[in-house]
């Protein structure tokens, strides 16, 4: 019996084991802003289009390195601004309205104070200084906008972007030594990763090509071909477990921005949020209460951008709606996901309906599938007719069979659908996040 147990612990020590790294659970971490909403706005933006949940430390920065890489360069602007500036303005405006709550419940931290908690401020109101957020703020934005830049666009970018993962990235200035023994002016990155600070030079192996400069420990060899002030780097060096155990203790101590929730819906919510699905304006709301239509029409015109992989534009013709000019109702009602209540109203601030959930979500699939609104008429239905069956709007009917024949809705477990009845928030980002996943 003992030889068998031993057997077994053997055989569980050697799966444990070959597990790759990226199996591991993803360590909660509390984002670190620069402290400029259109930047912070911009970096939560770019992050959707960069595979980093449930990913260890190292191949989280790995992917936001090998995404800048491939999507920036270093000569010559084609020209295209990579971001709708205006929707962009409009957006940071009301995302930046919730950064006091953030920054109450520790959900955030900026990077300013982070820094003059640690004692390492120096002159951060000097654009001068190159590790400044005033001046890490203006390189990252114009590479943002333009995906065109030197060796500080780049460091400046990656700093803003792991800084949203929770990574504490600083930026060196100084010199690269070439091959032939010359020197040119040089920016790039230091990084704590698992409570030590490791080197990066992006801009480097963005023009060799290879990740020969990346998360290198070694200080001397590093300065082989870089020259800088090192008092500032082993300063940081020498208080990095510290540095670590702060921001960790952070994350421990941070509201979490759906925590409110209950806990079936705990894991539905991760994945929501995950995806981009959850609008800032369900941010550290209880989502156990109903959803309002207003809300679930935010949600709706994230699914669809989940689903096409574009943005919707901000609507730019004449409001038909006389009770609301939420931005996201105005493109949702652009995309056709919803038409209003008939009398040029929209009532956004009334619960929203289970047939009406579920018309929305139909819609947002059918334009994503089949470029058109079609009433769910070539959707496949599913199931029995539910007992109250003549309570279902017609417009609704066809996408309630639909979802409910592909078990992302449930009737309510007496043969009824309860059509007239509301959702909770939980509710409605369960559905959405369901029908990402399964249809998307």
């Amino acid at each position: 019996m003992k030889k068998r147990i031993l057997t077994i612990f053997l055989l569980l020590a050697l799966v444990l084991t070959a597990l790759p790294v990226h199996a591991q659970a993803a360590v909660r971490t509390v984002p670190i802003y620069i402290g400029n909403s259109v930047v912070d706005y911009l970096a939560e933006e770019l992050l959707k289009e960069i595979p980093t949940a449930g990913k260890s430390p190292t191949d989280q920065i790995l992917a936001v390195y090998d995404w800048i890489i491939a999507n920036c360069s270093r000569y010559d602007w084609d020209g295209v601004i990579h971001f709708d500036e205006a929707r962009a303005a409009a957006d940071s405006s009301a995302f930046a309205q919730s950064l006091d709550r953030k920054l109450e419940n520790g959900q955030i931290l900026l990077r300013r104070a982070l820094k003059a908690e640690s004692g390492c401020l120096q002159t951060e109101t000097d654009y001068l200084d190159f590790d400044s957020s005033q001046y890490i703020a203006s390189y990252a934005y114009e590479m943002m906008r333009t995906r065109t830049g030197n060796c500080a666009h780049f460091a400046s970018l990656l700093t803003v972007l792991l800084g949203h993962l929770g990574f504490d990235c600083r930026v060196f200035h100084g010199e690269f030594i070439n091959m032939d023994g010359t020197s040119v002016e040089h920016t790039w990155n230091y990084i704590l990763v698992d409570g030590r600070y490791l080197w990066a030079d992006i801009r480097i192996d963005h023009a060799v090509g290879g990740h020969d400069y990346f998360l290198k420990a070694d200080t001397d060899a590093w300065a082989e071909e870089h020259t800088w002030d090192h008092a500032y780097s082993d300063w940081l060096a020498g208080q990095a477990s510290i540095l670590q155990d702060s921001l960790d203790e952070a994350a421990r101590n941070a509201v979490g921005p759906w925590d409110q929730c209950s806990d079936w819906a705990r894991d539905y919510m991760q994945r929501a949020g995950e995806a981009g699905l959850i609008p800032g304006i369900l941010d550290d709301q209880d989502l156990t209460r109903e959803i309002s239509r207003a809300e679930f029409a935010a949600v709706a015109v994230r699914l669809y951008e989940a689903l096409k992989h574009q943005e919707v534009p901000l609507y730019a013709g004449a409001n038909p709606f006389s009770d609301t000019a939420d931005p996201d109702v105005l493109r949702a009602y652009s995309l056709g996901v919803v038409n209003g209540m008939g009398d040029g109203t929209f009532a956004p601030d009334s619960n929203l309906t289970r047939e009406q959930a579920v018309t929305m979500l139909g819609r947002v699939y059918e334009l994503s599938r089949f470029s058109a609104v079609m009433g769910g008429e070539t959707l496949p239905q599913g199931g029995e007719p539910f007992l109250d069956d003549s309570a279902i709007f017609d417009y609704a009917r066809n996408y309630v069979y639909f979802f409910t024949g592909q078990s992302i809705v449930d009737g309510m477990g007496d043969g009824t659908f309860a059509p007239k009845s509301s959702m909770t928030r939980e509710q409605a980002l369960k559905i959405a996040v369901e029908t990402a996943d399964r249809l998307g």
